[in-house]
Formats: structure tokens, sequence, C-alpha cells
């Protein structure tokens, strides 16, 4: 490995330590963050990589050591003292308020006059060609309008260090690239960027330098251009990786039947504010299927799969499962009748976080299950910490999602609506995920897969629908269409 050059250091995180009641997220991290540079810290899920991001912008405070900026000593209490110091975050969720204008949330965000800000936004949009209206109310806003506004805000900041918290993860790669390029601004007025990821070929493609954690210590630093996928996975897991073949073509698969078990019928859905965020959108899923829905977020992707679960009303159309009409059917009645939903979101949507592991499990069994059953239940979806005792809320989101997932393990769902079931999962989680998903479908169960990942969407479906502002405008089958022509349909109508 090439030595790594020393530049001036930016900022120092110096010996930090920080436990979770008797989880112990990180030991003794110290790194230095130099000027002008992107560092990558990549892990796999509860390596503490977040931990360490909120700690530097002020959401956690350390139990041990210390942040050094200009040869000072902090620990910051509040995410408005990191930006004193010039520490910004642009994170997967964008931190906007929909009700407000983009002027009006930059605006707050700077604490300066929304008159003072207009001019110096508009020359951003401008400059990055994006097409908004900073008088616009973001709620009218795509997701990846959203993340444009949340970049452009950092940058009005002048920070001396951007953390990226997963904040490009399931873009198309099209505009991946373009918010890295608006990112770069930092990068020369001397400033650098934190880049967290558990995505290795995101680090590989956008730092240069990357450092990994594994269970709360920096296993590796490295060089970006001096290190291969392989050896970071290796560095990142412990061990090398088994590879899990990601596909819903699995030789023991079954024929597809003829007739649908899950149909919308021309389903419209009114969102929040008012909006039609779904249009006359009809879609068959049959059994042994999995059918894919892809779009940039924000285009009614999630409004569509909350309908079909029964969590938002149907405006117009029906939703029939086995020929019977269910779109006024609560989810639990749904959930009785084979329709099983994993959720993006496991905090918001899927555990009782004050619940155990072992609890958790419980609950979602229709059958009595014994602790041996628990406990290899954990260990094959690699939970960590692999203990059924410990509360759900003290875990990682990528370990609470685990938790949601081993339903699909213990139950016999007849078609399963996922949502970004691998969004929070690391690489090797994420293939045992899949392959958990393509095994039911070989054997005749069906999958509803929303998902913003194409590469995982383009290896497990039969079929793919694509969203656009509401309205599927194209529908392909396994092998018609690669990723790069999936973009261009994505982004061309978004």
């Amino acid at each position: 490995m090439k030595k790594l050059v020393k530049m001036a250091d930016l900022i120092r995180v110096v010996e930090i330590s920080k436990r979770f009641g008797d989880i112990v997220a990180l030991d003794d991290v110290s790194l230095n963050i130099d000027s002008g540079e992107i560092v990558a810290v990549l892990g796999e899920n509860g390596s503490g990589k977040s931990t360490l991001a909120k700690i530097l912008y002020g959401l956690y405070t350390p139990d041990k050591g210390y942040i050094e900026i200009d040869g000072k000593q902090h620990i910051f209490s509040s995410p408005a003292e990191a930006k004193r110091y010039g520490i910004v975050m642009v994170s997967q969720r964008p931190q906007l308020i929909d009700e407000l204008t983009v002027l009006e949330n930059i605006s707050i965000f700077l604490n300066k006059s929304a008159n003072r800000i207009y001019k110096n936004v508009n020359v951003l949009l401008r400059e990055f060609d994006i097409d908004i209206d900073a008088a616009s109310p973001v709620y009218v806003l795509s997701y990846t309008e959203k993340q444009y506004v949340e970049v452009i805000k950092a940058l009005l900041a002048k920070p001396r260090l951007m953390i990226v918290d997963e904040a490009t993860t399931y873009l198309p790669q099209p505009i991946k690239v373009k918010l890295f390029d608006m990112m770069k601004k930092i990068i020369v007025a001397n400033g650098s960027i934190l880049f967290i990821t558990h995505k290795i070929s995101e680090a590989l493609e956008f730092s240069t330098r990357i450092i990994v954690l594994r269970k709360g210590r920096i296993a590796g630093e490295f060089i970006g251009s001096d290190v291969s996928l392989d050896e970071l996975r290796r560095v990142m897991f412990g061990e090398t990786v088994a590879t899990v073949q990601a596909t819903g073509q699995l030789q023991d698969k079954i024929a597809l039947g003829n007739s649908a078990i899950l149909r919308a019928d021309s389903v419209s859905v009114i969102d929040e504010y008012g909006k039609r965020a779904v249009e006359d959108i009809s879609l068959d899923v049959k059994r042994g299927e999995i059918v894919g829905v892809v779009g940039v977020a924000g285009n009614g992707q999630r409004e569509f799969c909350e309908a079909i679960i029964g969590l938002r009303k149907v405006e117009r159309g029906r939703i029939l499962f086995e020929d019977k009409d269910i779109t006024n059917t609560p989810p639990s009645k749904r959930v009785a009748m084979g329709l099983y939903y994993i959720p993006e979101d496991p905090f918001k949507d899927g555990v009782f976080l004050n619940l155990t592991i072992a609890e958790n499990i419980k609950i979602f069994s229709q059958r009595k299950i014994t602790k041996d059953v628990i406990q290899d239940i954990i260990n094959k979806l690699n939970i960590i910490p692999a203990k059924p005792g410990i509360k759900v809320h003290k875990l990682s989101g990528g370990n609470v999602q685990k938790v949601v997932l081993s339903r699909i393990l213990i139950n016999i769902p007849r078609i399963i609506v996922a949502y970004n079931p691998t969004r929070m999962l690391d690489e090797y989680s994420s293939k045992f995920v899949i392959s958990v998903l393509t095994k039911f479908a070989s054997l005749g169960g069906s999958i509803l897969l929303f998902s913003e990942d194409l590469d995982e969407a383009l290896a497990m479906s039969d079929k793919i629908a694509v969203m656009v502002r509401g309205r599927i405008i194209g529908m392909y089958s396994r092998g018609s269409v690669n990723r790069s022509e999936l973009e261009k349909v994505m982004t061309l109508h978004d």
C-alpha cells in the first residue's frame, strides 16, 4: 500500500469512545481529516460509522475523547455548535420543512434573512443547471430536488467539513455524480468531505482516502486508488464474504402462475398535501413472480406501496388479493390473509423498539418457537450483537431492519411487499436478504419489490415497472433492459 501523504489537518478526532448501555459503538477511534480531501468512512451495519458522524455533528456526545479544530479541543453539544465551527451534514433523508419554501428553509438553516441570500441561492441553482424555483414550497419537489437543496444549503454555509451520511446511495448514477460535483466546491475552497457509506463501490468511486470501521474500531486506512474491492471487503467484514447469487431466476423456480395473486386496477392515490401522487396505475403480480417497481424517490412509489398494504386510502380504483377486493380491508386483515410488508424505516413501521430481539421475533411468529430457533435466526441474519435479550432500540438501523426481516424466516406469506428492504444493510447482509427473498419466490411466493437500488431490482425482478410522477411509464421483462437504459427513462421524465 502506498504511504499516505500528510497534509495540513483540518479536523482531528482523538480517542473517541461511545457506548449505548452494554453496546460499544466506538472504541478509542482517532483519525485526521485533511484539507482538500474526500474521506470515506466505510463499515458494515453496527460498525460505528453513523455514531462517529453524529458525534462530529453534535447529535451525540462522546463518553471519552474529543474533536480538535485549529489546535483546540471541542465536544459539540448540538448541531448548531458544530455549524459554528464549520461542520455541516447532508443525510439520506432531507432535513427540510415541507410547508416552507426552498428559500425559507435555507434562510432558517443559515440564520440569515431570505432577502440576503436570495441572489446567492439563485446563482448556485443556475451554476448547476437545477430547475427549481426558490419560491416553491418544498413539498412539491422530488426527492432528487430536495437533495439538491440540501447540498446548496450546505454550500452556502461555506463549511470547512461537509459530512455526507449515505446521502447518494440510491440515486441514479448521473444524479449521484452531479451531487458530488456540486459538493466538490468545498474541496476547491480547501474544505473537506467526510463520506459515510456501507457501499464499497461508492467509497472507491468518490473518495481519495478510505477508513474502514469494524466493531467500533478502525480496521484499516487506504488511499482510494490503491486498494481493491476484495481487500476492502475482507477488512470490512473480517473474512472473505461468500458470494450469494442475487437472482430471482433460480434453477428450481417453479413455473409462474397465470392468474394474479395481487392486482392493482386503475389505482389513484392522494398524498397528505392533497396532491395526486399515484395516477391510474394497473399492475399484476403472479404466483412465484418478483415484480420490481423503480424510480427516483418521490415519484409516488411510497404512496402506491402504502395503498397496497392498507396504510393509505385509495382515491380511485381497486386492489385485489387472490381475486378478492381488499381496497378497504385493514392492514391487520391483509397480514392474516398472507400479505406481508417489509418497510424501509423499521423504527417507524417495523418493530417494537422497547422489546427485546427475541420478543419481537415471537410476536410476529404464527407458531411457537424455541430459544434455539430464535438464536439460529439471529445468527443467519447476522444481527449484531447476537443476543436475543438485547432491547431493539439499542441496535443500529441496519440491525433493526434485520429483526423485521426475521418474519420471512418464521412465517409463510403468500406475497411480500418490500419497500427498499436492503437500504440500511451492508453488502453481506443485503446479499443474504436477497437470497432469502429469491428463495421465497422460487418456492412459489410472490414479491412486489419497491427499490431505488437499480442493481438490486435488475438482479431480482422478473418484470420491472418504472414510475415517474405517479404513473407507470414503462414495463420491462427480465433481460430486456439494463441499468443505464432504466436511468435514462427515470431521469428524462423526472
